[in-house]
């Protein structure tokens, strides 16, 4: 009967296990002569880099602690037509997204529930058309 083939990996292993370390040189003996010692080069670590991150840098609403996702449910027809507007928006140069606009409003009813004339906050928003 064969001996069965030692694996590959327990040597692999093994090393891992153990730090490697420099051998230890025995301590020269001092002589009162004047010979000179050349000493031996230290190893010195790599400098590692700070390894770099996958894919895109977090800089949207996600990754901002501003703002906190909700799920809400609206109209198939009121969601088209908010679509459609923002688009609109989108080609006179204001870029606004949806969920910019729904905490606007909601900003917007909040000041209006305690008070405050709400006209001059939407004035800034967006200018009001005058005709259709």
């Amino acid at each position: 009967m064969s001996k069965p083939k030692p694996s590959p990996f327990k040597k692999l292993f093994e090393t891992k296990e153990e730090p490697e370390q420099e051998p230890e040189q025995p301590p020269e003996a001092t002589t009162e002569s004047n010979v000179t010692q050349t000493p031996t080069p230290q190893k010195t670590a790599p400098i590692q880099e700070e390894p770099r991150k996958r894919g895109r840098p977090a800089t949207g609403k996600r990754s901002d602690d501003a703002w906190i996702g909700r799920t809400y449910y609206v109209k198939r027809s009121t969601d088209l037509d908010v679509e459609e507007e923002l688009l609109k928006l989108k080609r006179r140069g204001v870029e606004i997204d949806k969920s910019e606009l729904v905490d606007f409003l909601m900003a917007v009813w909040v000041k209006w529930q305690q008070g405050e004339n709400i006209d001059l906050l939407l004035g800034e928003f967006t200018p009001r058309r005058n005709s259709k």
